[in-house]
């Protein structure tokens, strides 16, 4: 699994950090080398990912209690974009839904808050790190399963029509001289170049039981063909591709 050149937990680090550090493979030390990328828990008892010296300085932490997170969880409903995309609004009961590229969780922490059982699946240790800590904290908890592993991987072993929905967001290409939020630059740094998105859509589609739902810029074009419905959002949009049993009560 892809690792930054160095990912480095500063001391002091107990209990569960120390154990998912152990987890994770990410070592504990004294002194952040000038290289590393660092996690640390300050005295305010925020997690925080900094990048190494060489970046321009940029701290992140997953916080669902203030900042934007927070606020995006207070005015959530069913019938925003990202809930009629994995079809909240039609159904009795919330679906399961896999979170193949989760990254800081935003979206799988959206829709656990509005009841949905979601797997949160995360290859980079160091985002996975972040994100779990915040899910053991949620009021979600209970419905949030945070994997630190590749989505193909995750995608191949449960096997066939195992969750209801499998949501996919591959990293949007910049967008000529616009600024990128910090925790998108941060993110970006660590992803690298991305892997082949066509058969993580392939194995995407086997996995899900009733549609996969691909999270877009708006400019970009479809990233499986053209989809069964799409849901226009703010400054994104759902291409949804249904399966053949979910297409027919779809409209």
């Amino acid at each position: 699994m892809p690792q930054p050149t160095e990912a480095v937990f500063l001391a002091p680090c107990e209990g569960r950090d120390a154990r998912r550090c152990a987890e994770l493979g990410i070592r504990i030390c004294d002194d952040a080398p000038p290289s590393s990328w660092t996690l640390r828990r300050d005295e305010d008892g925020a997690l925080r990912l900094r990048t190494p010296q060489r970046e321009a300085p940029l701290a992140i932490e997953v916080d669902f209690e203030s900042g934007d997170l927070a606020r995006r969880l207070r005015t959530a409903s069913k019938s925003q974009p990202i809930a009629r995309a994995v079809s909240l609004h039609r159904r009795q009961s919330p679906p399961c839904v896999l979170d193949a590229t989760a990254g800081l969780g935003r979206d799988a922490m959206l829709l656990a808050h509005l009841g949905c059982s979601v797997i949160a699946c995360e290859r980079i240790s160091l985002l996975a790190f972040l994100l779990a800590d915040a899910a053991e904290r949620a009021p979600f908890a209970d419905r949030l399963d945070v994997r630190h592993a590749d989505a193909m991987d995750v995608l191949t072993a449960i096997g066939p029509s195992s969750v209801d929905v499998v949501l996919l967001d591959p990293m949007f290409p910049t967008q000529g001289r616009a600024q990128v939020k910090k925790e998108m630059q941060v993110c970006r740094l660590l992803a690298g170049p991305p892997g082949s998105q066509e058969v993580l859509v392939h194995l995407a589609f086997a996995a899900a039981r009733d549609r996969v739902v691909v999270k877009r810029h708006p400019h970009e074009q479809p990233l499986a063909g053209p989809p069964s419905l799409t849901i226009a959002g703010e400054r994104v949009r759902f291409d949804v591709y249904l399966k053949p049993k979910a297409a027919s009560s779809a409209q």
